[in-house]
């Protein structure tokens, strides 16, 4: 005997055993406990002869009709309710849109937030009309923008992105007379992030280790500050007369630093010939004229 018999017989005998009532007492009375009890059996008998799946849907089907209520109005079958969705990893969040998709310029800042120049134009520098004279501002070469300093190097100078210097003749007033009082080395110099903060240290600590260097005399000075950080500080020597004779006294130049950001200016009084003493105050005067140029030119980036 296959399964198939056996299962049938099973069902067969099963089905004897159950006492059906007749079709319209059944609907009547909804007796679903009966008509589960047959779908079970059915069922069972389906899953043990595997292929007779068939068959058992179609006696299902054949029994499928809504359950009627005493009053015989057909009441809604009941419909297993639909698995729980599983939760589904959520999309990820689209990256941010680049610069170049919103419209937003592209700049490019130092850690301060401002721009890093990579060139400096004149107007950056004191003018003609600053120096109380008609003599033009020229350009120079950097290479001596600070005293030796006993042969200090600066680290600092790998984060240089660019330098200009411009050599500036003044007077203290405008005169009539074309002998000037001095001349400056204006030097400005635009860092990448940070460089201009070790800058400011490296130097610092260059003219403190340098006290004396042969007959150059090296020393930080009381000053205004300005900018974000300065200092101003001196280098003294022996005078001489024209032609190079002591004269038992001092000649002073003064060197005026000042930090905005990422960009650093130098103001180094030279002289005139081979005298004229730096004047504080007149130093002090043209480092403000200095700072309004230079912080006109940072506004514009």
């Amino acid at each position: 005997m296959t399964d198939f018999d056996r299962a049938y017989r099973d069902l067969a005998d099963e089905a004897d055993t159950v006492h059906l009532a007749p079709p319209n007492d059944l609907r009547s009375r909804g007796d679903r406990r009966t008509r589960m009890r047959v779908v079970s059996v059915i069922a069972a008998a389906a899953v043990a002869v595997g292929g007779a799946t068939g068959g058992a849907q179609w006696l299902l089907r054949a029994d499928s009709g809504p359950p009627v209520t005493p009053g015989g109005t057909p009441t809604a079958t009941l419909s297993p309710a639909p698995p729980a969705a599983t939760p589904s990893t959520p999309a990820p969040s689209p990256p941010p849109a680049s610069p170049s998709a919103t419209g937003a310029p592209r700049v490019s800042a130092s850690a301060t937030g401002r721009p890093v120049p990579r060139s400096i134009p004149d107007s950056a520098f004191l003018q003609v009309g600053d120096t109380n004279g008609t003599v033009p501002v020229k350009d120079v070469s950097s290479e001596e923008m600070l005293p030796e300093l006993c042969g200090a190097t600066y680290r600092s100078d790998a984060k240089v992105q660019v330098r200009r210097t411009r050599h500036v003749t003044y007077w203290t007033a405008p005169k009539p007379e074309y002998v000037p009082d001095g001349t400056f080395d204006e030097t400005i110099t635009a860092y990448k992030a940070g460089g201009a903060k070790d800058f400011m240290a490296q130097l610092r600590k260059a003219v403190g280790d340098c006290a004396k260097d042969g007959d150059d005399r090296y020393k930080i000075v009381p000053a205004s500050k300005h900018g974000d950080d300065s200092f101003v500080f001196e280098r003294r020597y022996p005078a001489t007369d024209a032609v190079g004779n002591p004269t038992g006294g001092d000649e002073v130049r003064l060197v005026s630093v000042v930090r905005v950001g990422d960009v650093v200016m130098v103001l180094y009084e030279r002289g005139w010939e081979a005298g004229w003493t730096a004047d504080p105050d007149v130093v002090e005067t043209f480092t403000v004229k200095a700072m309004s140029r230079l912080s006109k030119w940072l506004a514009r980036l």
